[in-house]
């Protein structure tokens, strides 16, 4: 049978991997944003589309397939869940400044705006909300589009490299179209994870070191167990939290909910 002393240990072993994990996941996202974030700086420009080439003159569309499927509630409700993201660049004709830039179409990142989404998403009227109810209270679910287009008029940051008055997808890495701007939307994100990475680890080694605290398994050190125990049930989701809220907005949940009292 193996001492307290050594499953004390183990128990620090693997809170303190599950805190490296955590750590390093963190810092992968972090690598991720400042490589959009440099290419941000080398490569962006900031334009007004003025043709688009798919149906209706859209230029660029983003979307999303959901499933919706019916709450147990004493009032009716709706929970959306995403299951595939889609980009869409039709191509056509953006305006900067004195200049006219050409983009064919081409595969790429549609990045929407937070408020296009939400207006995307939200239900019209009580007729489609009992329509989508009833279907959502069937085997397979409320199946629906999220569909954010790009047009004429609308303000656009692209990422691309420029070749005379065409702009091409960079050696190696996709087209950014994005109604966001994302230098800002990175460095944000940047800053958020950049505090997390040191902030999560100083929990752990301050919680580690009220454990290690002499005589070893006396009051004090069962404090430290117990905030080790805390940080060991915590930190994943809120790992998984500061990971979700860095999502390029191409792969940001949208998920959701219609409630009939609120249509």
């Amino acid at each position: 049978m193996l001492s307290r002393e050594v499953m004390g240990l183990f128990c620090l072993g693997v809170v303190w991997l599950t805190a490296l994990l955590v750590a390093g996941a963190a810092w992968q996202d972090l690598r991720d944003l400042r490589a959009v974030a440099r290419r941000a700086r080398r490569h962006m420009i900031k334009a007004r589309v003025v043709r688009g080439e798919g149906e209706d003159g859209c230029f660029a569309e983003w979307g999303v397939e959901q499933t919706g499927r019916a709450l147990d509630a004493a009032d009716a409700r709706v929970a959306f869940h995403d299951r595939t993201f889609r980009s869409r660049i039709f191509g056509g004709s953006l305006r900067s400044g004195d200049e006219t830039y050409t983009v064919a179409p081409l595969d790429g990142d549609v990045w929407p705006s937070d408020q296009a989404r939400a207006r995307a998403a939200s239900c019209g009227d009580l007729a489609s909300f009992d329509e989508a109810y009833a279907l959502s209270r069937k085997a397979k679910g409320f199946r629906r589009d999220v569909r954010v287009p790009i047009g004429p008029g609308d303000e656009v940051w692209v990422l691309g490299e420029i070749d005379g008055h065409v702009i091409a997808a960079p050696a190696g890495e996709r087209l950014i179209v994005s109604s966001v701007d994302p230098l800002r939307f990175c460095s944000r994100k940047c800053l958020l994870v950049a505090t997390f990475i040191p902030a999560e680890l100083a929990v752990c080694a301050a919680a580690t070191r009220v454990a290690w605290s002499a005589p070893h398994f006396g009051a004090v050190s069962v404090v430290g167990a117990v905030l080790c125990l805390a940080f060991f049930l915590g930190v994943t989701p809120l790992a998984v939290a500061l990971r979700e809220s860095v999502r390029a907005p191409n792969i940001a949940y949208l998920r959701g909910r219609w409630a009939r009292a609120r249509v």
